[in-house]
């Protein structure tokens, strides 16, 4: 899939994706406030997004158009099973354990970025992603594995993923080169909530009533983390998904030292050490994306000795005759004419003797 390029669009891009790892950070934090059950928080949370952004598109005069809502299904109802279970998980389980388990997203999306979309995923973005993901998990599971009651909280973070994923690829796909990203995020949060709507009804957990305070942090969450969504739709139209996805993986670093702050879980040692890792093996991951230079094949052509491809001769379309006669009366001259040499057509074309047959004539 062809994706906008250039420096300031891939700057703006990459921009986009780490402010966006930063709202989603927060997600912990705000759930953890909140005294609502998981999935009429997931129902109020939907609902307060299509609000707020259904307000930014009245701003910006921006309807909304069918094509965009039939894209946005899919992902929508990816969004819907992401947001409930991980807000189950939370409600469960750590902010750091539910966080790394996410965080293992960009192992699943190396898998078919490369399939889906004809992006190149190279060695060392694969190398770096395994250390970035190496560090987060020190940095969530490093005082050690909480057991007993908290393996439900972990089995539905691994659901989440496995949702999150569904919901970047669908909409890396539904995106695609379109400058819409607010009218999809809109669309992708409208069909969440109406997904969402029956299962809150129906799950036998209350509604309300709701306290003053949790109001606060609702909006809280729909305005932080819900931005994320927004920037990252944004920015998909400028960098790979194998690279905005280990870029988001410092979601667990950003989490984890929030619920330190705000809610007073510790970090030790070994996951200060596991932090600092991993945002270097971002880092790297982010330069790469942003010097498209490093990974270009011509340099790979010119150690070997060998042509790139782009700077060889093109081959006439249509070859220029060599001996009009050659093909009526075969390569024998006419009586009386001498004889003419056939020339090779690379001598037309390059301008140089045809060289012997060898590698780069079989390729």
């Amino acid at each position: 899939m062809k994706r906008e390029r250039g420096s300031e669009s891939t700057t703006a891009g990459l921009a986009a994706v780490i402010v966006g790892t930063i709202a989603w950070g927060s997600t912990g934090i705000f759930v953890k406030e909140i005294r609502l059950a998981a999935l009429p928080l997931t129902f109020y949370r939907l609902w307060l997004g299509v609000v707020l952004l259904g307000a930014l598109l009245l701003v910006r005069r921006r309807p909304l158009s069918l094509a965009v809502m039939l894209r946005s299904v899919l992902p929508g109802l990816f969004l819907a099973a992401d947001i409930a279970l991980f807000f189950s998980a939370l409600k469960l389980t750590s902010v750091a354990v539910a966080t790394v388990i996410g965080a293992l997203q960009p192992a699943l999306v190396l898998m078919v970025a490369g399939r889906l979309f004809g992006e190149r995923v190279g060695w060392r973005v694969v190398i770096w992603t395994v250390v970035s993901i190496g560090g987060i998990a020190a940095v969530a599971v490093g005082p050690g594995v909480p057991r007993g009651e908290h393996l439900t909280g972990d089995a539905l973070a691994v659901g989440s993923l496995l949702a999150f994923t569904g919901y970047w690829l669908a909409s890396k796909r539904a995106i695609g080169v379109s400058a819409d990203s607010d009218r999809y995020t809109f669309s992708v949060m409208l069909v969440a909530a109406v997904a969402m709507t029956p299962v809150a009804l129906l799950c036998g957990e209350p509604l309300g009533p709701v306290r003053p305070a949790d109001w606060f942090w609702l909006v809280l969450l729909a305005l932080v983390p819900g931005s994320g969504h927004l920037l990252f739709n944004f920015a998909h139209r400028f960098v790979d998904v194998s690279v905005s996805s280990v870029v988001s993986a410092g979601n667990p670093i950003i989490a984890s030292l929030l619920a330190l702050l705000v809610l007073g879980e510790p970090l030790d040692a070994v996951q200060v050490a596991g932090g600092i890792v991993a945002v270097l093996a971002i880092a790297a991951v982010a330069y790469q994306a942003a010097d498209p230079g490093l990974t270009r094949r011509p340099a790979v052509y010119r150690r070997a000795g060998r042509t790139p491809r782009s700077s060889r001769p093109k081959r006439s379309k249509f070859p220029l005759p060599i001996n009009d006669t050659a093909g009526k009366f075969g390569s024998e001259a006419l009586p009386g004419r001498p004889r003419e040499q056939s020339v090779p057509e690379s001598e037309f074309v390059t301008g140089q003797p045809c060289p012997e047959p060898g590698v780069e004539q079989l390729r």
